[in-house]
């Protein structure tokens, strides 16, 4: 009994009660240790990575920019040939006639004065039919469609009030050179008209005669280009 009451006395429960403070202050101590301990390898290890790192960046930028820098001075592909005399003369004889015939029309309308035909991209087009004959991008498909696609990009961005020139010029020539390269349909004219129209707000009347002029270049360049016993137009399907 006694030692029973000496056991439950303040005085013993207060040692016992700072032996386990103490204890825990020892383990919080050791966690506490051990806790430092992992940061300070989780920082290490953490700066070891940013460094590799750092240094994968600058070995992959040295090199993309050594890259970029032997595409700039050019490649080895040889430089295209200059025309012979007789297909100088075909490229003359297609073009002028081409043109004649567009000049006239546009003089014409102009005289009416209700109605314009832009002739601008066109010369671009006869340049392409009567020199870059066998391109894909000179070929009666891409030539309808892609301006196609141009005047009605134009036609589309004229309905937003809040698009002034500046924006109308910027987003025409973006919009039309991708959803033309994304459907196989590359033009470089398309990306003429679609700056050119896209500066005035032109009449669905001028989109239709625009493209009745690009037919009369394309029946021209069908009609002329075959007559030349090394040319021929279309190299692919109409459609």
């Amino acid at each position: 009994r006694g030692r029973s009451r000496s056991w439950g006395s303040p005085s013993l429960r207060r040692s016992d009660s700072f032996h386990m403070l103490r204890r825990a202050a020892s383990v919080a101590l050791i966690n506490r240790e051990e806790s430092f301990k992992i940061l300070s390898e989780a920082t290490a290890r953490l700066k070891s990575d940013v460094k590799k790192s750092v240094v994968d960046i600058q070995h992959q930028s040295k090199v993309k920019t050594i890259k970029w820098w032997q595409k700039v001075q050019g490649g080895h592909a040889s430089i295209p040939p200059s025309f012979n005399n007789t297909q100088c003369l075909w490229t003359f004889t297609g073009v002028l006639s081409t043109h004649v015939v567009l000049s006239r029309l546009a003089c014409f309308l102009a005289r009416g004065g209700q109605y314009r035909l832009v002739i601008g991209p066109l010369g671009a087009l006869t340049t392409l039919q009567y020199n870059l004959t066998a391109a894909p991008a000179s070929q009666p498909r891409n030539a309808f469609f892609a301006q196609g696609i141009a005047l009605c990009t134009c036609y589309l961005l004229h309905k937003f009030p809040g698009l002034d020139v500046y924006h109308r010029c910027t987003l025409a020539p973006t919009i039309v050179a991708t959803l033309t390269a994304r459907l196989g349909l590359i033009h470089p004219p398309a990306g003429a008209t679609s700056v050119v129209f896209s500066i005035e707000n032109y009449g669905i009347e001028e989109m239709i005669l625009f493209l009745v002029g690009n037919l009369i270049a394309i029946v021209f360049a069908v009609t002329i280009n075959n007559m030349s016993e090394k040319r021929q137009y279309p190299t692919t399907k109409w459609i």
